[in-house]
This record gives structure tokens, C-alpha cells and sequence, in this order.
């Protein structure tokens, strides 16, 4: 088929990395796929390292009447300059732009990674990362074709080594600085630590608009010492990052998926994640990593449950984390799935 898949937002994110799977992985099915994407958006230097095919589409994203006819005009002389047999967004507000703008005969899938109800019905086929998403969608009155297809992470060649933690345990955390992604929990958690006689350092990275309000209440809480402070981990440097963590924490208030669960799992790292969601569709307690409620006193808990595991038991979980990603959230897992998908609902 020749697949146009197509996403609008700038960042690097986890709708962003999924993007960029889809494409190699529709490509390695035999597909013709070309990447689109607007101006300035940080994904083209990925799309040119693994050599995906890709346009750069200037178009206006929103629902003004005038801007959006222009948006759909344009849309539409991409996909029949393409001949295009399949449209693919990751975004809600580009699946009804792409909607109004598909060549008679062309399908149109949605890959729902949030709960955004806006422009779901406008799809052929809705693709949603995780369970919780497809009973949101259809909450939401979607009574179209819906798949659950997850997340991927890409594995290492070289499969890597569980270690014991170290005398004075990492625990990392990383994602865009805002209420959602609860770092404020965390940083809570971690004072609590503190007061418990807890010996253990903490990494927090990533950007957002809360970056000063984190770094204040590093200060009031008194973790400056054991704290260290990063900006975005690119993704040349995640490994490196996951592997000085002995705990990575999700202590998020809500999570549709959790890249950074699997990405940890892939490294054999212990995750400690809130009952936010996603993770509990990946996540099963004291086997591949501890699942907490969302607020600072458990997530607390969990953190000292962790880190007063003997190094064997450790380690048994680190080995299991890494069997779920190899098993459930490899490259040729997923795409076996994504090919299944295209079968049943295209051909």
C-alpha cells in the first residue's frame, strides 16, 4: 500500500517516537510510507538517520473556518499527489483535517495516545495504545473498527546486564515538567525518604513550564544535596541515562501508555510507577516492578519497598521487566500486530 503518515506537533514525545516506529515498521512490512511532517519539527534529523522518506508540509492547525479550508486543500493535493491508499495521524485535531481531505477510497487510521475525544469519529480505524484508552474511545461514543495496539521500544543488540543496586540507590525520573507527570509527588516522596533516614539520590529530567516551580521546591524541601537536576534526554543519550538509575520512578497523575516504563524494562531497571493508568497494563506487582497510589505517602512506601529488596530478588525483577518489553513490546511483536491489523480491517 502506499501509506501516508502523517503528525503535526514539533516535539519529541511519545506520540513523536511512535511516529517514527510506525514508519520503519510499515516499511519493513513492505509498505511505501512516506513521513510527513511540518517545518521546524525536531523529528526530521531522526526521519534522515534511518532514512525513512519524508515531506515537510507547511499547513494551519486549527478550526477557523478559512485556515482550516487551507489546511484541507493542502492535505488533499499531498495525498493524491501520493495516490495514497491509507492516511495514519497521531494527532485528534489532524484526523478531521485529514478526513475532509482523503481521495475517494483511501482509509484513515488515528493512533490515539491521549484522552482527546475530538476527531476520533472521524476515523476509519481506531488504533489505541493501551486498554484504558480504547474504553475511554468508546466512552466517548466511537462505535467504529478499534485495535489495541501498544507502544514499542527498541531493543539493544546486545542484550544488557542486571546489576545489584547500588550502595546508595539511583532513583531517575524523566518527562515534561508539568502537573500531569507529578514530580511534585515525587519530590514529596523523596522528603519523606529523607525524614526516614533513607540514603538514596535522585535525577530528575526533562523541560516544561513547571521547570522553575521544581527546582523551588527542590530548595524548600531540602533535597539540593542528593538531587540532581537534567534538561530532555535526547535519544542517543536514554540508555546511558536509564542505566545510572537503580529505581525509575513514573510518578505520574495520569498516563494513557508510559514509554519510559517499557524504555527502563527494555534496560533491566526496576520501574516504581503510580496507578495512573497505562502502567498497570504493563506493570504486575513485586514480579516486573511495584505499582503505588498516587500520593507522596505511598509512593513513599514503594520507593523504601524497593529499595530494601536483597540484591537477588532485585535483580529476578529487573530480569522479569526485561522479558515483558522483549516479550510484549519488541519491534517484531508490534509489528506482527500492526500487520494483523491491516489485514483484517484493509484487505
Amino acid at each position: 500500500m502506499k501509506i501516508v503518515n502523517l503528525i503535526s506537533g514539533k516535539d519529541l514525545g511519545g506520540p513523536k517516537q511512535t511516529f517514527l516506529h510506525y514508519s520503519d515498521n510499515l516499511r519493513q512490512l513492505g509498505h511505501q510510507v512516506t513521513s510527513v511532517i511540518r517545518p521546524k519539527a525536531q523529528l526530521e534529523p531522526l526521519l534522515q538517520q534511518r532514512k525513512l522518506d519524508y515531506l515537510v508540509l507547511d499547513y494551519p492547525r486549527t478550526r477557523l473556518p478559512l485556515l482550516k479550508n487551507i489546511a484541507i486543500s493542502r492535505l488533499r493535493q499531498l495525498f493524491t499527489q501520493q495516490n495514497t491508499d491509507l492516511v495514519i495521524v497521531h494527532k485528534p485535531i489532524d484526523a478531521a483535517l485529514a478526513r475532509a481531505a482523503l481521495p475517494k477510497n483511501c482509509k484513515l487510521i488515528l493512533i490515539l495516545h491521549s484522552y482527546n475525544a475530538a476527531g476520533i469519529k472521524a476515523a476509519d480505524i481506531l488504533i489505541c495504545v493501551s486498554p484504558v484508552l480504547a474504553k475511554f474511545a468508546r466512552k466517548q461514543g466511537y462505535t467504529g473498527a478499534l485495535e489495541v495496539i501498544p507502544n514499542l521500544v527498541e531493543l539493544s543488540p546486545v542484550e544488557p546486564s542486571s546489576r545489584p543496586p547500588q550502595p546508595v540507590p539511583v532513583i531517575a525520573t524523566m518527562g515534561i515538567l508539568r502537573r500531569t507527570k507529578g514530580q511534585d509527588i515525587l519530590l514529596q516522596a523523596a522528603a519523606i525518604l529523607r525524614q526516614r533516614k533513607i540514603k538514596f539520590k535522585l535525577i530528575i529530567a526533562g523541560k516544561g513550564r513547571w521547570h522553575k516551580k521544581v527546582n523551588k521546591w527542590i530548595q524548600q524541601l531540602d533535597l539540593s544535596t542528593i538531587t540532581q537536576r537534567l534538561d530532555w534526554v535526547s535519544n542517543q543519550d536514554r540508555d546511558d541515562f536509564i542505566d545510572t538509575a537503580d529505581i525509575l520512578c513514573l510518578p505520574s497523575r495520569g498516563e494513557t501508555f508510559g514509554m519510559v516504563v517499557i524504555e527502563a524494562m527494555a534496560r533491566k531497571r526496576l520501574v516504581v510507577a503510580t496507578c495512573c493508568g497505562g502502567p498497570q497494563g504493563i506493570i504486575k506487582h513485586m514480579e516486573n516492578g511495584l505499582l503505588c497510589n498516587i500520593n507522596a505517602e505511598d509512593l513513599a512506601d514503594a520507593l523504601a519497598q524497593a529499595m530494601a529488596l536483597k540484591a537477588a530478588d532485585y535483580q529476578t525483577m529487573c530480569e522479569a521487566a526485561y522479558v515483558t518489553a522483549r516479550d510484549h513490546y519488541s519491534p517484531a511483536t508490534v509489528r506482527q500486530q500492526i500487520a494483523v491489523m491491516l489485514k483484517k480491517h484493509l484487505h
